[in-house]
């Protein structure tokens, strides 16, 4: 009976969804769903006091369509997202994720400071208070749920360091499924310091496409949420930051000719298959 019972879970598709773990990828290149950084989903802001959002629909170019409620989230919520997916990556998606603070700093490059950990917190318990709901046109495939399912930290190791633990709804799998993750560099990401907010959002955006389209200043302005009111300041600081991706190895060059910004990318970031 035992038998027949698992062979039947395994042959329902969802039950595989549910039990799949997310695709391979090693500590230098790093999956990520296509939905996650094509829009505003991570925004660009700093400065300002983060939004409290209901229900909004995130501007995106990825084939999904995208509603969000909770407190805004921005770049160094993303670069803790993936890092906890990374940490996780060999275990069945849903099971317990046990690490210290420190060594997930270490990860992200963050400085070794009180700050730092304080601030690794503040994004943890951000993304597990968020609903996001990714329903992909055209397929059965989508996600409703929070980014985090659940965020624990207890007893101090044997160094001094307090143990954390991070669960994923098992369900979030589903991202990772079909031509739908992109592998970003993440030592290019480290490189760019943690500050950089339009640089990172640019990494990940443009690291999702094998031969990128052109967009206009206004259009990226728009996808990226940027808090700057000026188009004219907006594009300065997008120039500063295609410099960049050209001098970290992402981009081979680029161009912005009435408005309109074209860029070639350097190699293919390959993506996942399912």
């Amino acid at each position: 009976m035992k038998t027949a019972a698992a062979l039947q879970k395994k042959a329902d598709p969802a039950q595989q969804i549910l039990q799949m773990g997310f695709p391979n990828w090693d500590e230098d290149r790093r999956g990520v769903p296509n939905p996650l950084i094509r829009g505003g989903l991570f925004t660009t802001r700093m400065s300002t006091k983060r939004m409290s959002l209901k229900s909004e629909q995130i501007a995106s170019l990825s084939n999904s369509d995208i509603l969000y409620t909770g407190e805004e989230l921005r770049q160094d919520d993303l670069t803790v997202w993936m890092s906890i997916v990374n940490l996780g990556r060999d275990k069945p998606v849903g099971e317990p994720c046990i690490f210290t603070a420190y060594r997930m700093i270490k990860d992200m490059k963050w400085r070794m400071h009180v700050d730092s950990y304080t601030r690794l917190r503040a994004c943890i318990e951000r993304l597990k208070v968020t609903s996001v709901k990714i329903t992909t046109k055209g397929q059965d495939s989508g996600y409703a749920g929070s980014l985090i399912r659940d965020f624990a930290f207890n007893n101090v190791d044997e160094a001094g360091n307090t143990r954390w633990m991070v669960r994923l709804e098992p369900a979030i799998a589903n991202l990772f499924l079909f031509e739908n993750t992109t592998l970003l560099e993440w030592e290019q990401r480290k490189q760019i310091g943690t500050r950089a907010a339009l640089t990172l959002w640019l990494h990940t955006f443009y690291s999702s496409h094998r031969e990128p389209l052109s967009y206009s200043v206004t259009k990226l302005h728009e996808l990226c949420k940027s808090e700057e009111k000026k188009i004219a300041n907006f594009r300065a600081r997008l120039r500063n930051s295609m410099e960049t991706l050209i001098a970290i190895g992402l981009l081979e060059n680029y161009a912005i000719t009435s408005d309109v910004v074209h860029v070639k990318r350097v190699r293919f970031v390959q993506r996942l298959n399912a």
